[in-house]
């Protein structure tokens, strides 16, 4: 009944979904920490992303590679992304199309829970 578990992550992440969200992609992406005008090299922000499938949580860290990680989610859990990419204040909606762009391949909007961690790459 993985439909039955989507639907209620659905509705327990839809508190995260404010008016500082924004649409980028398809998705709904909504900041959980608030962002600086300048951002640090490795430091990390997160992002609940809602497609019509499922929500995802996915973390952007501010690096100089580009690359990423889908991991798992256990029993009731969420599919966790993990992102190393530069990003910045201003251009963070292109950044995350980026990644979801990049994610394509392993079937975003729709991305099923993986039986293992996947590693890509970003392209752009």
């Amino acid at each position: 009944m993985e439909w039955i578990e989507r639907i209620k992550r659905k509705r327990r992440c839809k508190v995260h979904f404010d008016s500082g969200s924004f649409r980028v992609y398809g998705c709904l992406a909504a900041p959980v920490h608030m962002i600086p005008d300048v951002i640090p090299i490795n430091r990390e922000f997160d992002f609940y992303l809602q497609s019509n499938y499922d929500v995802y949580l996915l973390r952007l860290v501010n690096s100089t590679e580009k690359t990423g990680d889908i991991c798992p989610a256990g029993k009731d859990g969420i599919i966790y992304i993990i992102c190393r990419l530069p990003i910045q204040k201003d251009t963070l909606p292109k950044d995350i199309e980026m990644v979801l762009r990049a994610l394509e391949p392993f079937g975003f909007l729709n991305l099923h829970n993986p039986k293992h961690g996947i590693a890509f790459e970003i392209k752009g």
